[in-house]
Order: structure tokens, then C-alpha cells, then sequence
């Protein structure tokens, strides 16, 4: 019996049941007891309805976890050229660099420690450095030394025609620069007095040097030759004894340019402003100081290797010229206060000669001019050994500021020395020392040598030949 839930078979032509007559009414016959249980309501092959076929229930799925994003590793920097390395390693190797230069200066003595170590011993010291001094002052005053050589003859006549009892303000420019007229007018003796200010100041300077040669660990020998070279010609003698506005600037110069490599170099920012104040007081004491003290900022650049770093190198600058151009604005603000000029005092002691200008051409042709460029190609020489171009740098620009002076008028026709000396103290404080023998004997032969051109070239300074003469005639030995 078929299943009541079993479609009726069809022929292929679709008019009746298969194997059975189609009735009257084209409707198979159907057996009674199926009828009967047949459902009353219409099928789904009646309505003609197409049933999904039934699916196993699919289970749901959770969904998975969120992984955390994998960070994306980014390619390694390239390795910094051996040559000269870049960027980030360029700062590192820098800093390494200005920390091994650190450990150098310790060890090869760079100490504050004073020489000598108690102060009888210092004060005893100085007093037998400027012995020497005293007695070549003492020996000019009973010679009589013409008036003609001597700086500060025409210092102390300037000195006397200032109103020292005026309630103003005007002295400052009639006595510019004002330290060296301020002490030319309280030193009795006049220029013999001066002279002997100029020898005890000789003998502090000539200790200082030794002082920090012996500090940064120079050879006895070195030490020994650069003293000599310094100090044992008659440039020096002449210039200390002679022309104390001119000495006491350079000197204040020399002993700023050993504070001015500590503070660029060894990052000693007390020494910095050490060195300021030393060029504002060679500012104030020598006309041609402000020149000088030009030099020693124009070549802080090249004490250090990094000289890309140009906000270090101004803000060392600006350290450096702050006390002198403070000083010299409160200068120019009195001199405008009370006089109405703000530069009276600087066009008190110019004299521009524009016949002056050939000096320069004379270095060349002339055998004084040559002797004048001599401390300076030493100087190169000895930046060459050394490997330090600040060296013939600040030898460069010391001898402009002394041609410059001359043709201004800051610098007067009878001083002589200045470029040596200028230069052998800005050797003493930039050659750093050396370590080992064949150094050793070459800083010493170039000492040596600074000592015969000194010793040249004040033979052929009229003015020093005058000055020679006075003193040997004082001993009775012309």
C-alpha cells in the first residue's frame, strides 16, 4: 500500500496514475482505507509548494580571539662612515672625543694647584723674577733715557694736563684708557715710577706663565726654553720698562688666552669668566686692547675640532665680550651724559695717519718686516708640529691688530716688541705639551729659535737701539 505522504506516480504525458484508466473525472482511483486516513487539509503537492530540504542545525562559532598587531620592525640605520661620522655618531664620538681630552688634561697635570705650593714661596718667586726688571729701570733713570723712546715720558705729560678737582665727568676721556691714567697719575716718580710698576708687573706675568706651564705638565726643558724665549731678549725688558699702557695689556691678554682654553676646551666656565674680565681690564688699560681682545674671540672656533657647533661657539663669545662691552657702554653713557659725546674718549687717543698705511707692504720688502712676520711663521711652524690651528690663527690676527694700531694711532711709533710678546704668550697658553723625546727637543729648538728672531729683530729697532745704548752706558760699558 503507498504511504500517504508519497507522491503518485505519473505517466511521462501527465494524464493519469501509471498502470490504471483514468476515471471520468481524470481522478485515479483511490482505496477507501487510505482515503480515510488521508489528512483534510491540503498537502504541499496540492498547493504546489517546493519544500527546503531539512539541514542538520549548524552549531554556532565563537569568534576568535583578537591577536595583538605583531609591531613592524624598521630596517637598522646604516652604519656611520669610518671617515667621519654623521649625525647621531658624530655627537657620540665628539663627546667622546671632549671626554678623552678631559682624562689627558688630568693626566698630564692640568691642576689648579699653585707653583709653588705656599705663598712666601709664589711672593719670593715674583720678587726674583722682577729683580732683573728693577735694575734695568734703575739703570735707565740714572742713564737718562731719552724722552723720545719712552711711552710712558709722554703718558705722564698727557696724565698732567687733566682737572683732576672738576665735578664733572670729563677726565675719563682725557685719561682713556682710564686704569693706566688713573695709576700714571698716583704713582709718584713719573715715568721712573712707572717704570718700576712696569718691572714688578714683569715679574708677576713671567711667574704666571711658569705657573702654567708646570701646571699642564710641560718638560723642565720646554718650561726653561719658552722662559728664556719670552723673557730673556730686550723686546721685553723694553716693553715692560718702557711703555706700561701697551705691557700691561698684553699682559692681561696673555693670561685671558690660557683662561680662554680652559673654559672652550676643558668646559671650565669659571675660567670663562676669568677671561672676560682679564680682556675687558686689557681693554681698559691699553688703547689697542679692544683689538687684542678681538683676536683671542675670533679664534675660539678653532680651539675645538667641532666647529659645526656654531650656538656653542657664540655663546662662548658672548661670555667673553660681555665685561668689555659692558664696560664700554657705561663709558660711552657717562661720556654722553656729561659731555654730550659718547665717543670722546676713544677720539682722544686716535690719530689716524693715512701715510701709514705702506707699513703693511714693508713686511715684505723690508728686513724689519720680515722680523716682524718671523714669531708669526714660527708660530705656523709650531701649528703645524702640534696640530693645533688656533695657534698661527691668533698669530695672524695679533699681527693685524698691531699693524692696525699703528696706523690708527693706538699704538704708538716708539713701541716695539708687541707682536713677539703678544705672540710667544699666546704660544705658552695654546701649544699643549709634549710627551714624548723627539717633541720634547723640537718645542725646545722652536723656543730657541722665537729667541734669536727677538733678539734681531730689536737690533734692528732704532728705538730699542737707543734704549740698549742708555742702559750699557749706565754699566760703563760704552
Amino acid at each position: 500500500m503507498a504511504s500517504p505522504r508519497t507522491r503518485p506516480e505519473v505517466d511521462e504525458h501527465g494524464t493519469g496514475p501509471a498502470g490504471g484508466a483514468a476515471t471520468a473525472d481524470g481522478v485515479a482511483p483511490v482505496d477507501e482505507a487510505v482515503a480515510t486516513a488521508a489528512p483534510t487539509r491540503a498537502s504541499s503537492v496540492d498547493l504546489g509548494l517546493t519544500l527546503p530540504p531539512l539541514r542538520r542545525p549548524v552549531a554556532l562559532q565563537r569568534p576568535a580571539p583578537q591577536q595583538r598587531p605583531v609591531p613592524v620592525q624598521r630596517p637598522a640605520p646604516p652604519a656611520a662612515s669610518v671617515g667621519r661620522p654623521r649625525g647621531t655618531a658624530r655627537a657620540l664620538a665628539l663627546r667622546e672625543l671632549v671626554q678623552e681630552r678631559r682624562l689627558a688634561s688630568v693626566l698630564a697635570g692640568m691642576t689648579h694647584s699653585a707653583f709653588p705650593r705656599t705663598l712666601a714661596g709664589r711672593t719670593a718667586m715674583r720678587l726674583l723674577l722682577a729683580a732683573p726688571f728693577v735694575i734695568v729701570a734703575v739703570l735707565l733713570e740714572v742713564g737718562g733715557v731719552s724722552e723720545s723712546v719712552s711711552a710712558n715720558v709722554l703718558l705722564v705729560a698727557r696724565t698732567a694736563t687733566v682737572d683732576w678737582t672738576g665735578s664733572g665727568a670729563a677726565w675719563l676721556g682725557d685719561t682713556f684708557p682710564p686704569i693706566t691714567g688713573v695709576v700714571a697719575a698716583i704713582t709718584p716718580g713719573g715715568a721712573f715710577g712707572l717704570s718700576i710698576v712696569g718691572a714688578l708687573c714683569a715679574g708677576v706675568v713671567v711667574h704666571a706663565m711658569i705657573e702654567l706651564m708646570v701646571q699642564r705638565g710641560f718638560h723642565a726643558s720646554t718650561v726653561t726654553a719658552l722662559t728664556l724665549a719670552l723673557v730673556a731678549n730686550p723686546l721685553f725688558f723694553f716693553l715692560a720698562t718702557e711703555n706700561l699702557p701697551a705691557f700691561l695689556g698684553i699682559a692681561f691678554f696673555g693670561l685671558a688666552m690660557t683662561d680662554v682654553v680652559r673654559f672652550v676646551t676643558y668646559r671650565n666656565t669659571q675660567s670663562g669668566f676669568r677671561a672676560g674680565i682679564l680682556l675687558m681690564l686689557a681693554t681698559l688699560t691699553d688703547p689697542n686692547g679692544l683689538l687684542y681682545a678681538t683676536a683671542a674671540v675670533l679664534t675660539v672656533p678653532f680651539l675645538t675640532h667641532g666647529r659645526h657647533q656654531v650656538g656653542v661657539h657664540r655663546a662662548h663669545a658672548l661670555v667673553l665680550v660681555f665685561p668689555t662691552l659692558s664696560a664700554l657702554a657705561a663709558l660711552m653713557f657717562v661720556q654722553w651724559s656729561f659731555g654730550g659725546d659718547p665717543l670722546g674718549a676713544f677720539r682722544s687717543v686716535l690719530d689716524y695717519d693715512a701715510s701709514r698705511w705702506p707699513i703693511f707692504w714693508s713686511l715684505f720688502t723690508t728686513p724689519f718686516g720680515l722680523l716682524l712676520l718671523a714669531p708669526v711663521a714660527s708660530a705656523w711652524l709650531m701649528t703645524t708640529v702640534v696640530r693645533r690651528l688656533a695657534g698661527g690663527v691668533v698669530g695672524t690676527l695679533l699681527l693685524a691688530a698691531v699693524l692696525l694700531g699703528f696706523v690708527i694711532g693706538t699704538v704708538p711709533m716708539n713701541s716695539a716688541g708687541n707682536t713677539f710678546v703678544l705672540v710667544t704668550l699666546a704660544a705658552i697658553a695654546l701649544v699643549p705639551p709634549s710627551t714624548t723625546v723627539p717633541r720634547i727637543a723640537l718645542a725646545n729648538v722652536m723656543a730657541l729659535l722665537q729667541l734669536t728672531i727677538a733678539i734681531a729683530a730689536a737690533l734692528q729697532r732704532d728705538v730699542v737701539v737707543q734704549w740698549m745704548d742708555t742702559v750699557l752706558r749706565s754699566l760703563g760699558l760704552t
